[in-house]
């Protein structure tokens, strides 16, 4: 099966039309990846393109079949738990494909299921979730493999991956590998088309990166790069706001379906994050603390993206 076999969207028409889509969603692009100091405008040159890819990938489809990865532990954290970032967009991501008339499931582990859960309660309530855990995770994983093995789609929204020594490490290079279940097994389980969310090299999909690229660029990047590629990667400054503009191209490719308009307002994302802070303690994964920002920005500079991404998408 080839990854990349789907039609382009039916309602998108006309020579002009789609034309002006495709300027529209290179901008979402670029919004998308606004810097934050960690790279994320270099590294998502080699990704022009992908983010209109993973779009058509998914709205040229009657209905797809996925499923989202997201969490990432923060051990260091003051109450450890997952971060912020991730779970916002992974939640987006799944009640966007619902909306879509698609089948979605989330999948985490156990260590960052509060917090996935709370962002499902709050943004998509019935989703289904996969958790693996740390312990059995062998036997857990046979029996949902085979799951897995028949999706469309598999995307892995802020999902730390193995780096060159096949250990998952955070930004710091420190090894988390005790808190991390290796989900990167479900992200390869099959032919589905694969799209990798991240900001910092060292997530699932970002093996699509050249590998200099990721070192140069990256603070400890030739030793925390993800190796696991995929055949779309979107690199955000926050992978919250890559999601974010995902949900915002498949609302130009899908003009017909008004919800996923609504899924972009910033209100949105804010009563996810502050459902995850409050309900689960999500932390910062910059600051490590508990609180109502993501990746070190407070809600009025992480919210300044997200405006942009939905006033692009309403005057189209």
């Amino acid at each position: 099966m080839d990854r990349r076999a789907y039609p382009d969207p039916v309602t998108v028409v006309g020579e002009e039309t789609r034309m002006r889509v495709e300027e529209i969603v290179a901008e979402l692009a670029r919004v998308a990846a606004r810097e934050t100091g960690r790279g994320s405008e270099a590294l998502a040159v080699p990704t022009t393109g992908d983010l209109l890819t993973a779009a058509r990938s998914l709205a040229g489809r009657p209905t797809a079949d996925a499923a989202v990865l997201t969490g990432f532990f923060i051990p260091a954290a003051e109450s450890p738990a997952a971060e912020t970032d991730g779970p916002i967009g992974a939640v987006q991501l799944a009640a966007a494909l619902r909306a879509l008339g698609s089948q979605v499931r989330l999948a985490t582990d156990a260590p960052c299921a509060p917090v996935v859960a709370a962002a499902i309660a709050a943004g998509a309530p019935g989703v289904p979730l996969d958790v693996a855990p740390l312990s059995g995770y062998d036997q857990w994983a046979a029996d949902v493999l085979p799951r897995y093995a028949r999706l469309s789609h598999v995307i892995a929204c802020e999902r730390v991956g193995p780096a060159p020594d096949g250990r998952p490490r955070n930004m710091r290079g420190e090894d988390i590998g005790a808190h991390t279940a290796p989900l990167d097994q479900l992200f390869n389980a099959g032919p589905a088309f694969r799209i990798g969310i991240g900001d910092g090299g060292n997530e699932l999909g970002m093996g699509r990166l050249p590998a200099e690229l990721v070192a140069q660029v990256v603070d400890r990047g030739e030793r925390i790069r993800c190796v696991v590629g995929c055949e779309a990667l979107l690199v955000g400054g926050t992978s919250n706001w890559a999601a974010a503009a995902l949900v915002g191209a498949l609302a130009l490719l899908r003009p017909e379906v008004v919800a996923l308009r609504d899924l972009l307002r910033p209100e949105w994302s804010y009563d996810v994050l502050a459902a995850i802070v409050e309900k689960a303690g999500a932390v910062d994964g910059v600051r490590r603390r508990a609180q109502l920002s993501v990746d070190g920005l407070d809600w009025p500079a992480y919210a300044e993206p997200l405006t942009r991404i939905a006033e692009l998408v309403a005057a189209a």
